[in-house]
């Protein structure tokens, strides 16, 4: 019986994961084409916007998996005693496969990347996702910072954003690599600090550091680009200022694991942050292409690149839980013997 309820539990959670960013996104797409006629906004929609779209996602996505592999070959090439090096090609391959995965959302994503990691460099699971986390860290802190900067330039209190909250969110991150690094005992905190999960960023040189900064950064940067390239493919104008701070909270919001590749949240997002530099119909038209030609594009990258390395991650996962599962109700039972035996109430 106790084997039985995890092994229910867990089939449970896998369904749910599955599925409900996929009900998520048909209600929220469902509010948005209620609230906005999607007759009108498909007007807008034609097959030289398409066209017009086409090179800027082409080279967005070319520019992008090249940093993508960068980041992963340099951090797990500085840690020659965890892993194995990884050349720059297969660090791409893996990347794009786990596009397949970042399609359900960021989160699962990351896992199976951190799967495939763990699997191509010989790495422990704890270290693989400490060098998968790293990289991520400095996505949250580049896309804050693009919020940081875009918010200067317009001066966001309008917006309802107070930049010093933005600050204090990046000095958190900055205090955390101190912590981790600092060359002084903290005593218990030691034993924080030594997990093999911090080890990649605990033992990183400040110049590999900067360096994955910098990339991250130009990375988000590459976003922004591709949104300026939405715009001019519509024909509406926007500040790079007004870009900058507005796709950096874009970042932010798809970035939650509550939709299926941002489909729902997109829309609306858009929709509010860009009110007013066009008619609603066109902004959801905007948002439409955009998040479609994201989830295609890097479905296709994820399909043609590296498709053995997208079944092997999805192979691995369910492994990984089944093992999991596994030591749970072995766990279960352990405890289940190791219980006193109640003493019997004879009348």
């Amino acid at each position: 019986m106790s084997a039985a309820a995890p092994s229910l539990a867990s089939r449970i959670e896998q369904f749910a994961r599955r599925t409900v960013p996929f009900v998520i996104s048909a209600a929220l797409l469902t509010y948005v084409f209620r609230r906005i006629d999607i007759r009108i906004a498909l007007d807008h929609l034609t097959a030289d916007v398409v066209l017009r779209f086409m090179a800027p996602l082409a080279l967005f996505s070319i520019v992008t998996l090249l940093i993508e592999a960068q980041c992963l070959h340099r951090v797990i090439g500085a840690n020659p005693n965890d892993a194995r090096p990884l050349s720059r090609f297969t660090a791409a391959r893996i990347k794009a496969a786990c596009y397949l995965l970042g399609v359900l959302n960021y989160a699962i994503g990351a896992a199976g990347l951190s799967v495939l990691v763990r699997r191509r460099t010989g790495a422990s699971i704890a270290v693989a996702v400490g060098m998968v986390f790293l990289v991520s860290l400095f996505d949250i802190g580049s896309v804050l910072a693009w919020v940081a900067l875009g918010g200067v330039w317009l001066q966001t209190e309008t917006y309802g954003l107070r930049i010093g909250l933005v600050g204090l969110m990046i000095a958190a991150i900055a205090a955390g690599f101190v912590f981790l690094r600092l060359p002084i005992a903290l005593g218990p905190l030691d034993s924080i600090r030594d997990l093999p999960l911090f080890r990649a960023a605990r033992d990183a040189k400040l110049t590999l550091l900067f360096e994955i900064g910098v990339l991250r950064l130009l990375f988000v940067g590459c976003f922004v680009l591709l949104v300026r390239g939405l715009f001019w493919s519509f024909e509406v104008d926007a500040s790079w200022g007004e870009l900058a701070f507005k796709v950096g909270i874009m970042l932010v919001v798809s970035a939650l694991p509550i939709a299926a590749g941002g489909l729902g949240t997109g829309q609306i997002v858009f929709v509010e942050l860009f009110s007013g530099a066009a008619s609603e119909p066109r902004l959801l038209a905007m948002s439409v292409v955009f998040s479609i030609a994201m989830i295609v594009s890097r479905a296709l990258i994820g399909l043609l690149f590296a498709s053995e390395f997208a079944r092997e991650a999805l192979a691995a996962t369910r492994e990984e839980q089944r093992e999991e599962l596994a030591r749970a109700s072995a766990a279960g039972e352990s405890a289940a013997e190791e219980a006193p035996e109640e003493p019997s109430s004879d009348v």
